[in-house]
């Protein structure tokens, strides 16, 4: 049987059998009967603001030695399932479309998506804990592999750049983290190392923590 190609196309949706979405978009300026709250502006912003985030994450992951989860970063934000919420809920570039979406309907189907397929953020390694007891939260805490550990280091700091532009310096990503509401779901060890990365960003600057990345966190050496 021969498949409708228009139907499944990721980045086309059609107003007739001949003009796609983005010649619309070019066109009006907006999708004309199409889901409110998506235009062209909005759209290129947040194609501008995830692609200038995953070029810092790429720059920060090559520096350290993980190559190939550079180039992997993020990519399931130009999924349709993401991309089309993050330009329905684009917050200019100052914060992430997640918070708008989160805002609207009580939660965000983007980042549910997201975070099931980037094992870069901590949430991926919640899973339920086997030996279930009464009144014990159920949810168990899986300690991330270090190489996502420093992955999840890079997002943070380019995230911390991308939302903040001028106004960032190196003790924000630090700051975040401290004011952050996501750490009891976090595994300790996770937690601590996480926090004492973010601690030689915030003292010794982002050259001296590369290094020490580079040199001795990813080559396995203990850390307390």
């Amino acid at each position: 049987m021969k498949r409708d190609v228009k139907k499944w196309l990721p980045c086309t949706r059609w107003k007739n059998d001949r003009v796609p979405l983005f010649k619309r978009m070019r066109e009006t300026g907006s999708m004309d009967g199409a889901e409110e709250g998506i235009t062209l502006g909005k759209a290129l912003g947040h194609l501008r603001t995830i692609t200038e985030h995953k070029i810092l994450v790429m720059k920060g992951c090559f520096a350290i030695g993980l190559y190939w989860q550079g180039l992997m970063h993020d990519l399931s934000k130009y999924e349709p399932t993401e991309f089309w919420n993050g330009v329905r809920y684009y917050q200019g570039g100052k914060r992430s479309p997640n918070n708008g979406e989160r805002e609207d309907k009580g939660y965000s189907s983007a980042w549910m998506h997201h975070k099931g397929r980037n094992r870069h953020h901590y949430e991926f390694w919640n899973d339920y804990d086997p030996d279930i007891r009464t009144g014990v939260f159920p949810i168990h805490n899986v300690q991330m592999p270090r190489r996502y550990v420093a992955e999840m280091l890079m997002d943070r700091i380019a995230a911390s750049k991308t939302y903040l532009k001028e106004k960032y310096d190196r003790h924000c990503p630090l700051d975040y983290y401290l004011n952050g509401r996501g750490k009891p779901l976090m595994h300790p060890q996770t937690a601590r190392e996480l926090e004492r990365l973010l601690r030689i960003l915030d003292q010794r600057g982002e050259q001296e923590l590369i290094r020490f990345v580079r040199d001795y966190y990813l080559k396995g050496y203990p850390m307390r």
